[in-house]
């Protein structure tokens, strides 16, 4: 029964970590999409420094340090948004040159939690019909199958012999 249930759980996992490259593809097409529209607000933001014939961040400086609440507050999201621009644009630019093999550990470094959730509750998966998805699959099994065998051993689940009481003589 033990070795059932190591099994079960060995594919289960399989099943989980074959999905690796399948969050991998769609992770990286909404970070793109997020990288292309703050792209767009960063070069709107360029088109209004130049107006007034300064660089991006003179602009962005000049808001911060202005007497004004409103305006240091336009500064300061203006600041956070080429920011995340350029965060997002070198994770982007990562995770598309990283080799399939190290892509499991780079999702976990490089991933922004907001885009991550929201593929992760989009998540469309996929048969793993590439070498990717199969490395992934098998692993996944090793790592569920060993490591639950290592949970079991850890609490020693083994049958203790109940001992019968002994009877007492009157």
């Amino acid at each position: 029964m033990r070795r059932w249930i190591l099994i079960a759980f060995g594919l289960l996992c399989a099943a989980a970590l074959s999905q690796i490259p399948t969050f991998h593809q769609q992770y990286l097409q909404r970070l793109g999409g997020h990288v292309d529209e703050l792209a767009q607000q960063v070069s709107a933001i360029d088109e209004r420094a130049e107006k007034v014939d300064k660089q991006r961040y003179d602009y962005i400086r000049d808001l911060i340090g202005n007497s004004d609440a409103s305006a240091r507050q336009e500064g300061e999201y203006l600041l956070e948004l080429v920011t995340r621009h350029v965060t997002l644009r070198n994770s982007l630019q990562r995770l598309e040159t990283m080799p399939m093999l190290y892509i499991g550990g780079a999702l976990l470094l490089e991933c922004d939690p907001k885009i991550a959730f929201a593929t992760l509750k989009n998540l469309k998966p996929a048969v793993p019909l590439t070498l990717a998805g199969a490395g992934y699959a098998i692993a996944g099994f090793y790592i569920g199958y060993l490591g639950l065998m290592f949970l079991i051993s850890l609490f020693h689940w083994r049958k203790v012999p109940v001992k019968e009481p002994e009877a007492r003589e009157r």
